[in-house]
């Protein structure tokens, strides 16, 4: 596992999630990063309705002793459509094949805030303007909620990074769109109009490394270890029958790698002015595309990654997270 080069302090972070599979992934690799100041999570609905995120989100930081996380509820539903779910792609409840119910006193208990998450995001954002970074890797309901609301995102934030999005790919949701854009395509080009996004990595980046059941072989024998392999069963047979690959897409470990921490693992990026169909035709809501508006801000697009270097840093990291003691967690964090 190769540290980046990193600030004398770690980077302050909020992730937004909809907690499945690889958002599951994700939370640990942030939540054990010694790059990464956690400084809360905010929970949107998407892959699974929202209590069930919240309750994977509670569950997946406190089993690497990160209780002291705070996550903030947000989004049941998009602004203005119907929610959709994908219990076909990432288990009735998020998690696949293994479900985080019951409660285990042993892991104490979550810090969920009674602040909602776009207005825990304004807040942040007004206390440290200038330093935060989201990382959003869901549908973007709540930080479109928030510059609705009149947060100034692009000059209140560091960096605002999303996964989502298709450019030349093939979507995953329609021929032209994928899943996150299309949960909320109104969300999308509200943030896109907002020019709060900093970053994004669609499909074209995150689908350029392919995991394996076998990949995980290499985990050590804990407990959570079992957890991650069931998750990740679920989603590899999803993905078997889906795209016909004996593998599976981590799109938001993969994100949250790729923009903090082993950014020298992108290797090509491109400038676009983008904007999200927020049309009526099912086939095209939620496609991003070329906006033609010159006073709209360029994003960062990741359009190739190092996939050699990402398999790998991620299963390093993967091995970390589900091996760290509560004990060391919290010495890592102390003060953080």
């Amino acid at each position: 596992m190769q540290a980046s080069p990193t600030d004398a302090e770690p980077r302050p972070v909020i992730l937004d999630v909809d907690t499945g599979i690889d958002d599951m992934i994700a939370l640990l690799i942030a939540a054990t990063a010694p790059e990464l100041n956690l400084r809360g999570v905010t929970c949107v609905a998407g892959n699974v309705e929202i209590h069930h995120v919240a309750r994977n989100t509670g569950k997946i930081l406190r089993m690497v002793g990160r209780g002291d996380v705070p996550v903030s509820i947000g989004a049941a539903r998009p602004l203005h459509r119907r929610l959709r779910t994908a219990p076909d792609t990432h288990g009735p409840t998020g998690t696949g094949y293994t479900e985080l119910t019951g409660e285990d006193p042993d892991l104490g208990s979550t810090d969920y805030t009674a602040v909602p998450a776009p207005r825990y995001l304004a807040a942040h954002v007004q206390r440290r303007p200038g330093q935060l970074t989201v990382v959003a890797l869901g549908p973007l309901t709540n930080i479109a909620s928030a510059a609705l609301n009149g947060v100034d995102l692009a000059a209140g934030l560091r960096e605002l990074i999303w996964m989502g999005g298709a450019l030349e790919e093939r979507g995953n949701t329609t021929e032209t769109g994928e899943w996150n854009a299309c949960v909320d395509p109104e969300a999308a080009e509200a943030v896109l109009a907002a020019g709060a996004i900093s970053r994004i990595f669609p499909l074209d980046a995150t689908q350029d490394v392919i995991f394996t059941l076998g990949d995980l072989d290499s985990l050590p024998g804990t407990p959570l270890s079992a957890v991650v392999r069931d998750a990740v069963r679920f989603y590899i047979s999803f993905h078997r029958q889906a795209e016909g690959i004996d593998g599976c897409y981590l799109h938001d470990p993969v994100t949250l790698i790729g923009s903090l921490l082993r950014p020298d693992l992108v290797t090509e990026t491109v400038d676009e002015r983008l904007a999200c169909d927020m049309g009526s035709d099912p086939h095209l809501a939620g496609s991003l595309y070329r906006s033609p508006d010159e006073t709209r801000r360029a994003v960062n697009v990741a359009t190739a990654l190092d996939a050699e270097g990402m398999h790998r840093e991620l299963l390093e990291r993967l091995a970390h997270a589900v091996s760290v003691t509560t004990a060391q967690v919290q010495a890592q964090h102390e003060g953080g």
